[in-house]
């Protein structure tokens, strides 16, 4: 029997789905198979729920036997945490243990590391990596000869004052020192070096008493004038029993071990066998990097960042060029290649100065939402725009958490102060999570329950109910309802032509309109800063959409996308600041909002600004007055969020024509007034700054 006709129709068949691939590209936002298929945080029933570092450290209690900690944190979704000592000493012990327990009896459930990204302590397996893997500020050139002695030694340096004694976290540290020799041309050679601890700085006699051979070396004789001493830059310590941490050097310019591996290679190696098939973590489902930073963190005029060891400062920048952000995103890409599709990696996202490695990571921790300081929530937009971002352009599976939490004002080292917000707050920030795709886990319970147990918020398991995933599947995405408003403004295609360009203005900028979108391009070595001017006002709400995509930065990998700030622009010699909001921009078109809930003018321009000087294309701009009120529809109930600082009324019967809501049934330890259990009727009026959480009743 001839085949060939059936051959030909499967290549055609295949050749057609081959195609639509290509030309309509699915992106999976849920793991389907695999380890991660298997995990219920990541499927599609919201609200996504998980426990954050209390597993931590209850697990590290000496007396908590499994069997409770396990009854404790099995209530919701998964668990994160720490189970290693580059930070916090002892966490090994027993959470490995414990963590591996819970995932094997657990299989759905989440079990997610909590790593430190930009530090360790010394202490912990430093061996793997050479000394010029650390960072370390500019240095001193050695004034006297050193000999190879134990115990303590004074050594005189050309500058004292390069040097830190009770420092740290509580002011009661002093700084560790790298002695290293100089090569032919003058620069520290880590290679032939000695780690020290400072006990005393005189500047005076620019002397400074160590003591020698720590952290793993033997002390060596150094020669005057043809040796170095740096001091190890350092963050914490993150608890009072624990120790300095060292950052780790992530410029692509980072000093070379003998083998020629840099300390990316070093830390990818590390916590690739940890995650191995014979590795501690092999029963993790991934990690998350606690403050990874995009840029060097610390110094002053005096003294900054030496990370190509050349014995100057360079913060991580050399022509123009951030060699640190770089070597983050290159670290990370690795530790993917290394780790497979199969584990999530996840880092902190929510500061300008976190790590920009957009495709590879699975998405971001939010620790606190919108800023750790920022419970009043005047952030709105930017927390908005980056959680919307990183949904669109994480690595799938995308999966993103606010982690709840704000920092209280005086709060002092060591003594932890919880914020005290109004229940209102908390609702709006779960509104959020369930608005943008995310998850939540939280820092600051709610009141301990009858059990005793650690409490769970009642938006997270429909109140007295108790159940997980209650309001199930998202029917829609979030709707913004400014937009069912009065458009005041519109820009965009087919209203795109060559007169557009008279509104706006820029020093320095080119504006030319460019098949659908307008160019927006300035000088090199220069930011995009111009202006959109005359756009109306009514009433104190504005919200403006911008739909915009930008050229990468030159000398950035595709993945390091930009920073854009669109605000109000001020108005001569204006005492503060107008309000702005950040959003990110990349080669992909993104519609970012900005929210304005003080507009007391008939008109006003907007100023934006976006970092480098490579081209950007604003393919839409709309403005509408009202408040930036938003919902989502999900199979079992409704979530509404107003972050207005006004009252605003829901038009239920509009909004939901075919559904009847009731309020959840709350616990009496939380607000169980506004979570009364009570139908709703046509119309919710929902306060300031608010979110509410509703079950379907149909």
């Amino acid at each position: 029997m001839n085949d060939r006709p059936d051959r030909i129709m499967v290549a055609c068949v295949f050749m057609v789905f081959a195609l639509s691939a290509l030309t309509c590209p699915v992106r999976a936002r849920t793991a389907t198979d695999g380890r991660l298929g298997a995990l219920r945080i990541l499927g599609d029933q919201y609200p996504r729920a998980f426990f954050f570092r209390q597993s931590e450290g209850m697990a590290a209690q000496r007396n908590m036997p499994y069997e409770r900690w396990q009854r404790t944190f099995e209530r919701l979704m998964g668990i994160e945490g720490k189970a290693l000592d580059e930070e916090v000493v002892g966490r090994s012990a027993k959470n490995i243990e414990y963590f591996t327990r819970f995932k094997r009896r657990h299989g759905d459930g989440l079990v997610l590391l909590h790593f430190n990204g930009n530090a360790r302590d010394p202490r912990w397996e430093s061996g793997r990596f050479f000394a010029g893997h650390w960072l370390y500020y500019n240095g001193a050139k050695i004034a006297g000869d050193v000999p190879a002695e134990e115990g303590e030694t004074d050594i005189r340096v050309a500058d004292a004052r390069l040097f830190r004694v009770g420092m740290g976290r509580y002011r009661d540290k002093n700084e560790d020192i790298g002695l290293c020799a100089l090569d032919s041309e003058g620069k520290p050679d880590w290679s032939r070096s000695e780690q020290v601890q400072l006990v005393s700085v005189d500047a005076k006699r620019k002397v400074l008493r160590v003591r020698r051979g720590c952290y793993g070396t033997r002390p060596r004789a150094f020669a005057a004038g043809r040796s170095y001493a740096a001091a190890h830059m350092s963050e914490g310590p993150w608890g009072s029993n624990n120790h300095l941490l060292w950052f780790y050097n992530y410029a692509t310019c980072c000093p070379r071990d003998k083998k020629g591996h840099t300390c990316v290679d070093a830390l990818v190696e590390h916590l690739s066998d940890l995650f191995g098939p014979a590795g501690a973590l092999a029963a993790f489902d991934g990690l998350e990097f606690d403050v990874l930073h995009h840029e060097c963190a610390g110094g002053g005029r005096a003294r900054g960042a030496d990370c190509d060891a050349d014995g100057r400062i360079d913060r991580g920048r050399r022509d123009d060029l951030n060699l640190y952000g770089i070597g983050v995103v290159e670290f990370c890409r690795e530790l993917r290649r290394r780790l497979g599709d199969d584990r999530l990696i996840l880092a902190d996202g929510m500061g300008l100065r976190n790590q920009r490695a957009f495709g590879i990571l699975n998405g971001i921790e939010s620790e606190g939402w919108p800023h750790l300081s920022d419970s009043e929530i005047r952030d709105w937009s930017g927390g908005l725009n980056r959680h919307f971002f990183w949904d669109q352009n994480a690595r799938p599976p995308v999966f993103n958490y606010i982690n709840h939490k704000y920092r209280a004002p005086g709060e002092l080292p060591g003594r932890p102060k919880r914020a005290a917000v109004p229940f209102s707050t908390n609702r709006l920030v779960f509104a959020v999570a369930a608005l943008t795709n995310a998850a939540v886990c939280y820092s600051d319970p709610p009141p301990a329950g009858s059990d005793g147990m650690l409490g769970v918020w009642d938006e997270l398991r429909m109140g007295s109910e108790n159940r997980l995933g209650w309001l199930g599947k998202p029917l829609g995405p979030a709707r913004r309802l400014a937009t069912d408003g009065p458009k005041l403004f519109e820009l965009g295609a087919p209203a795109i032509t060559a007169d557009v360009t008279e509104r706006f203005s820029g020093a320095g900028v080119r504006f030319e309109v460019e098949r659908d979108a307008l160019k927006v391009e300035g000088a090199p070595g220069s930011e995009l800063r111009f202006h959109l001017r005359g756009l109306p006002c009514e009433g104190p709400d504005l919200v403006v959409l911008v739909t915009a995509r930008a050229a990468p930065m030159r000398g950035y990998r595709r993945e390091v996308s930009r920073l854009m700030y669109v605000g109000l622009a001020a108005e001569g010699k204006r005492a503060e600041r107008p309000p702005r909001f950040m959003a990110w921009v990349n080669q992909r078109d993104f519609t970012s909002a900005f929210y304005f809930s003080a507009m007391d003018a008939k008109q006003t321009d907007l100023e934006f600004v976006v970092e480098g000087s490579e081209p950007v294309w604003i393919r839409r701009v709309e403005a509408y007055a009202g408040p930036d009120v938003m919902c989502r529809e999900f199979e079992r109930g409704v979530v509404l969020a107003n972050p207005a600082p006004r009252f605003h009324t829901f038009d239920m019967a509009r909004l939901f024509p075919r559904g009847r809501f009731r309020r959840l049934r709350g616990a009496a330890e939380q607000d169980a007034r506004t979570n009364d259990g009570s139908v709703v009727g046509n119309t919710i009026r929902l306060g300031p700054r608010d979110g509410l959480f509703l079950v379907r009743d149909d």
